[in-house]
């Protein structure tokens, strides 16, 4: 516990008003609980058996049997209505603090999360991810409330009802802690297996998330080959796995209760045993021994609670370490802490500069190259195409140009400054991407499109959309651009999102544009238009298209033909007539593969 609480101190921090608030109400709490039993000796001594009422409460001697029951149950009735003022604003104060403690871990794990880098990302799924951020957290701050709300709660009421006991007779005091011994070693030697299993149970919970999440957003997939049944029985045997796991947990836990439950009956029972032989030698009244057997259960109340507390913290440290790893595990970004903030200040990007690619090998996996120690010089301005195989690392190139990816051996400059050494941020403004595969948000037209550049005016969205071929389906629209697109854009076509993906690139604006099959999806005619537009916005900029259309090169200055991660021809300028598929020209040594794609 206290190893959770030493990590969660930095964020736990802004809320430790209200959380030493919420002490100070314990330990008035604590008094009352401790005053509760009072109201029945008077009824049992003082009233039933008629003996005087001594010390502060003697004025009660004035009032008649009925009266003094009367007050002795208005002061149960009163002590209960106090406390239960005092327990619900511990409550409101600890609640507030630990869901705005909650909310705070969730800000933190997500920003860690975007700044990962895609190697991490590709171990991981993102419904596993998302898991952590939710289930593991609100784990966390169950943990922490119950820390808060109880366990100073129960020691201090441990102490002060123990106190109180030996006040009472000592002896029966001490016997009943004789029971502390097999409750430690009872806890001891659960806690480990709790916390392993519960661990195991929240991988396989997410696991499955993961796994319907990502089912659930092909399910159009699944319908189109049948596997409704087929998925249906994967679910099945994933969720039984996930039950299997979660009752052996319920089983141990219920061990657990059931012997920590018979520990404590044993003590309550040496507690009736020897209080009543005190009772009948006249050690003590009747009324004693009620408030001592009430005592007793004040006391073992906090110990169960502080024993069962083991098991709790066991179900929190395995949520810790899974939202450890994210944020404390060792730091695989790829802005690390040596990289130097050149670029920060730069307000603004001057236009384009040169982009060198030397001796840059690089691998998604040990012993599988995807780029074999390739070199290329892209000047300002150009316009490059890079045409080869599937596989050839032509994308791959995209990706170590905004820093998804770093090489393995080599290095690549802008202007002549290492990409690891320029400001992560500022470098990915000098870039605007359009992928093969569009990402769009479950927002509106104009929600996608604005996602390039955060704050632009609509005038510059419409602009944009215009140039990409965007207003050619929106204006059809009834709400135009501000029609919403569904997840991924379902209610989209494919050469729909394609133009949305082009819009988003040109309104950021940036110096240099990367096209990764920027006519994928769109029609012969679409496409000419969408180049024609490129061939305007291509002015001022460096643009680098990855593209199996043959129209794309265009507008190339330059075409790059990559085969096995290596550049095997770099030439000028380029006719159309010399790229034709499936031929192989003496110009440029193409593959003679017809269905060949990247």
């Amino acid at each position: 516990m206290l190893h959770l609480w030493s990590r969660l101190r930095p964020h736990a921090r802004p809320y430790l008003a209200p959380l030493i608030l919420s002490g100070g109400l314990t330990l008035l709490l604590a008094t009352f609980d401790l005053a509760a039993p009072w109201p029945l000796k008077i009824a049992v001594d003082h009233v039933i058996g008629r003996a005087p009422v001594g010390g502060p409460f003697a004025p009660l001697n004035r009032l008649s049997p009925l009266g003094l029951t009367a007050a002795a149950a208005l002061m149960g009735l009163g002590l209960v209505a106090v406390a239960g003022g005092l327990r619900f604003l511990r409550a409101w104060l600890v609640g507030s603090a630990t869901e705005s403690l909650g909310a705070d871990l969730r800000a933190a794990a997500f920003a860690r999360l975007q700044r990962r880098s895609l190697r991490f990302h590709d171990r991981h799924q993102s419904g596993e991810l998302v898991a952590r951020l939710t289930t593991d957290i609100s784990r966390i701050q169950d943990i922490v409330a119950s820390t808060v709300q109880h366990v100073a709660s129960d020691v201090l009421t441990l102490a002060g009802v123990f106190t109180v006991m030996v006040w009472l007779d000592v002896q029966l005091a001490l016997a009943a802690l004789d029971i502390v011994p097999g409750l430690v070693l009872l806890v001891f030697s659960t806690t480990p297996r709790i916390k392993t299993l519960q661990r195991e149970a929240r991988d396989r919970q997410a696991g499955l998330a993961a796994w319907a999440v990502e089912r659930l957003r092909h399910i159009r997939a699944v319908r189109a080959f049948g596997r409704e049944q087929e998925e249906d029985r994967t679910f099945r045997q994933a969720g039984q796995a996930v039950v299997t796991t979660s009752l052996q947990t319920l089983r141990v836990q219920a061990l657990f209760s059931i012997a920590a439950d018979l520990i404590l009956a044993g003590g309550g029972a040496l507690i009736l045993f020897v209080g009543v032989q005190a009772v009948l030698a006249a050690r003590m009244s009747i009324g004693e021994l009620l408030v001592i057997l009430t005592y007793l259960g004040s006391l073992y109340r906090p110990i169960r609670s502080l024993a069962r507390l083991g098991s709790d913290l066991a179900k929190g440290a395995a949520s810790w370490e899974r939202l450890r790893e994210l944020l404390e595990e060792e730091d695989d970004d790829v802005e690390s802490p040596r990289v130097l903030a050149v670029g920060r200040s730069r307000s603004a990007s001057p236009g384009p500069a040169p982009i060198e690619i030397d001796d840059v090998a690089f691998a998604y996996r040990p012993l599988v190259p995807v780029l074999r120690r390739i070199s290329l010089g892209i000047e300002p301005g150009e316009t490059l195409a890079i045409v080869g195989p599937s596989g050839a690392g032509k994308s791959t190139l995209l990706w170590l140009l905004l820093r998804f990816y770093d090489p393995d051996g080599g290095r690549i400059t802008l202007g002549g400054t290492d990409l690891r050494r320029l400001d992560l941020a500022w470098l990915r403004r000098q870039f605007a991407l359009v992928p093969q595969d569009p990402w769009i948000l479950d927002g509106t037209i104009a929600d996608n499109i604005r996602f390039g550049r955060p704050g632009a005016v609509d005038e510059a969205v419409v602009a944009a959309g215009r140039a990409a071929m965007v207003e050619e389906f929106a204006a059809s629209l009834p709400a135009g651009y501000d029609t919403p697109v569904g997840e991924d854009g379902i209610r989209l076509s494919g050469g729909q999102r394609r133009r949305i993906a082009l819009a988003r690139a040109l309104l950021r604006d940036a110096p240099v544009l990367l096209l990764d099959e920027p006519t994928s999806g769109l029609d012969a005619g679409a496409g000419a238009q969408v180049i024609d537009a490129l061939r305007r916005t291509a002015r001022g900029r460096t643009v680098i298209i990855v593209s199996h259309d043959l129209r794309c090169t265009e507008i190339a200055s330059r075409l790059v033909v990559l085969r096995d991660g290596r550049i095997v021809e770099d030439g000028g300028p380029v006719r159309r007539a010399t790229l034709v598929a499936g031929v192989t020209t003496p110009t440029l040594s193409l593959p003679s593969r017809g269905d060949e794609r990247r």
